[in-house]
């Protein structure tokens, strides 16, 4: 059976952490601060706790959930905050969504899984009905655009990376998203690809 989603183990969520865990990059700080805005929050793919020790920093006891399709990312987070081992649950990113909350941060997800589970995460995400969501691309090159819409990439240890055309996610969240205003920051990351970060809020 071909593996989907990347086997996050133990080994690999230390690495994340070391790799990525010291320093929040200018889009997921301005994806943290939209997600901020809300009084509560799931971090659908919480990963080893940015998000949550991010907000810590200034917001005394959020109102935080975090899934992870991972058992070793959940067993991180719940030892780095104890207080919130309770309100990080082990779940499938494709799956329902079953925690209603205001924003839905989905930081550095989409980017390792296909697109057919982006879909998935997207209509569930629009089941949930939320105030605000926020999430993130990556994307090539325009002149790759004009060949094809998007790639993946698989680097050791057998990670998926997914790149992809912004223009068709725009286009797919414009028509998805109908009660929401869509705002789409770009990032400049190497070799004129992209970092791109859709900011979605629900109309009054």
């Amino acid at each position: 059976m071909t593996r989907t989603i990347n086997d996050w183990n133990a080994a690999q969520v230390k690495r994340a952490e070391s790799t990525w865990g010291q320093k929040i990059p200018q889009y997921s700080l301005d994806a943290f601060t939209f997600a901020s805005k809300s009084e509560s929050y799931l971090d659908l793919g919480c990963g080893f706790g940015r998000f949550l020790g991010w907000l810590l920093t200034f917001k005394e006891e959020p109102n935080y959930i975090g899934y992870d399709s991972s058992t070793d990312m959940i067993s991180r987070v719940r030892r780095k905050f104890p207080s919130y081992s309770h309100m990080c649950f082990e779940h499938n990113i494709t799956g329902p969504i079953s925690h209603k909350q205001e924003a839905i941060l989905c930081s550095a997800v989409m980017i390792h899984i296909t697109l057919d589970e982006q879909s998935k995460v997207l209509s569930n995400v629009l089941s949930a009905d939320p105030e605000r969501f926020v999430f993130d691309i990556n994307s090539p090159s325009e002149s790759y655009l004009l060949k094809k819409d998007h790639f993946e990439r698989i680097i050791p240890p057998g990670f998926r990376m997914t790149w992809q055309s912004h223009y068709t996610m725009t286009r797919k969240i414009m028509s998805m998203f109908n009660d929401y205003d869509v705002s789409v920051s770009f990032y400049p990351l190497h070799s004129n690809r992209h970092k791109v970060v859709y900011m979605l809020k629900k109309r009054d």
